[in-house]
């Protein structure tokens, strides 16, 4: 039988806070929100609660600014919430009426509670009576114990020179909210043009809906400083931008991060995944490679293009996944091809995308033989095979990995220097065909 507790609730005087909200969502689940609201007051000193806040409320990041001579001198962030177990604890030693579901009623002491058996001290016969949870129907109480909360709530003792009305600004942080990234793209090989469309994904947990809000997006690694107590964390400024008034999400640059304001105001309700559209679809010009790291088994396929307005975007991407499918012309339907991670990406930067690894093509590595020449010093002859087993001629790039000192000669095909500690060949082979790259290498180690 399901318990159902009857109380009488002592109204407290609590604000609920109807106004319109500005919430900035940061990549790493934490928010910033900000929202103008009116305190009614008396003259004097006096207690303010405040209950339509986040369970995941900063406390220490709680900002008020007031035009009015209002002064704040402590706050204590409630967070004992009621239950049934913890306010029938709390009623140990006081009177409680029990009404069973056979209509008996009971009026006594409350004398414990263990979750299975309810024991009072009846007022009439004195006797311990012992009642079965589930045989009871209602529980009547007189209040709602001292110091218990229905919602997590902001305590304020505050003073305030006049009574009235006092417009105030009141911002914070909290934790539970977050965004990310994920761009839908369709592969088009035969035009080298990769079409991406781009959705930005809220999911909010923290324990508050925001209705009808001014949403802001911050992209890149802001720094959160924990603390060894809450582990919970701070930011050292405010962070403002003007609206803009297209019903999309625009750009800019803020601080040493990226800026994404929708002009269009939005609600995120508490326990909801919200999708938008990050930006409009875009057509970008890209190239098919394929790439195979020595001594691996495999040959990655890989989507290769550089994020600049002449390619076709030329905008600051936040990090997210990327999504990538292509056309079957047999019925014109989209197969999803694989996805990859892509990291914040400014303009005019090279983006590299592996959608997995290709089927029909095969490298092998080996060491054909090994001289030492010194201690320290070692000779290897090396020797890599790829194979194409398609019906379409595939061009890969093979990469190898040298470190110490190193010398590269007898190689049969060139190759390029790409860093300091590695090296790669490329080789386009015909359909059906195969071809193996062989070098020298000297390391001195």
């Amino acid at each position: 039988m399901k318990l159902k507790i009857m109380i009488l609730i002592v109204l407290l005087s609590v604000i609920q806070l109807s106004a319109q909200d500005q919430v900035t969502i940061y990549n790493d689940n934490f928010s910033l929100v900000r929202t103008s609201l009116t305190l009614k007051l008396e003259k004097g000193l006096q207690d303010y609660f405040i209950d339509d806040i986040p369970s995941t409320i900063e406390a220490n990041s709680v900002i008020i600014n007031s035009k009015n001579k209002i002064d704040i001198f402590s706050q204590n962030y409630e967070y004992d919430l009621a239950n049934t177990s913890k306010i029938m604890q709390k009623y140990i030693g006081k009177d409680i009426e029990i009404k069973t579901t056979v209509d008996e009623v009971f009026k006594g002491k409350l004398q414990f509670t263990d979750g299975v058996t309810i024991g009072i001290i009846d007022h009439i016969s004195k006797k311990l009576i012992l009642i079965k949870n589930k045989e009871i129907q209602n529980i009547n109480l007189a209040e709602i114990p001292k110091n218990f909360f229905l919602k997590p709530t902001l305590h304020w003792k505050l003073n305030s020179t006049d009574s009235g009305s006092f417009p105030v600004n009141f911002s914070y942080m909290c934790s539970g909210m977050k965004w990310d990234v994920t761009y839908n793209s369709v592969w088009d090989n035969e035009n080298n043009q990769l079409e991406i469309n781009s959705w930005v994904t809220i999911n909010n947990v923290t324990g508050k809906g925001f209705k009808n809000v001014k949403l802001k997006l911050i992209a890149g690694d802001v720094r959160k400083v924990s603390t060894s107590q809450i582990n919970r964390y701070r930011r050292e400024k405010l962070m403002a931008a003007e609206a803009i008034s297209a019903p999309e999400f625009s750009e800019k640059s803020f601080h040493d991060f990226h800026l994404y304001t929708l002009s269009d105001k939005v609600s995120i309700n508490n326990k909801q995944t919200k999708q938008l559209r990050l930006f409009p679809i875009s057509k970008v010009s890209a190239t098919e490679k394929y790439e195979y790291q020595t001594n691996s088994k495999k040959v990655k396929s890989i989507i290769e293009f550089i994020n600049s307005q002449k390619a076709g975007l030329g905008i600051p991407l936040p990090k997210g996944i990327v999504k990538i499918y292509k056309k079957d012309k047999d019925d014109n339907q989209l197969e999803f091809i694989g996805e990859d991670n892509l990291n914040h990406t400014p303009t005019n930067e090279k983006i590299t995308l592996n959608t997995g690894y290709a089927f029909d093509l095969v490298g092998e590595t080996k060491e054909l033989d090994v001289r030492k020449l010194g201690r320290r010093i070692k000779e290897t002859d090396m020797s890599v095979t790829l194979k194409n087993r398609s019906n379409k001629s595939k061009n890969i790039t093979v990469l190898h990995n040298l470190y110490g000192d190193w010398d590269v000669y007898k190689e049969n095909i060139s190759y390029k220097k790409k860093n300091a500690n590695q090296i790669e060949f490329d080789k386009k082979l015909k359909p059906g065909t195969e071809f193996e790259i062989t070098w020298t290498e000297k390391i001195e180690y």
